[in-house]
């Protein structure tokens, strides 16, 4: 199925306020659970090629010590 940006951005606003039941394409869909949800946002992702935001960033960090003098 092709998916546009605004049924993502739909579905995500749904997802932000946990709602598991919507309207997707004139049809009343209802999910079982959030993360059933969630699985069908990265897979709208996915296929219209946007950075999933759980995407984690490698950090360096540096330390030095001393003696403390």
């Amino acid at each position: 199925m092709a998916y546009t940006s605004s049924q993502l951005n739909d579905l995500e606003n749904a997802i932000s306020k946990g709602v598991t039941t919507m309207q997707l394409n004139g049809r009343r869909v209802e999910y079982r659970s959030l993360a059933e949800v969630e699985k069908l946002r990265d897979n709208m992702r996915a296929e219209l090629g946007v950075a999933s935001s759980r995407s984690r960033r490698s950090r360096m960090i540096s330390l030095s010590g001393g003696k403390g003098l």
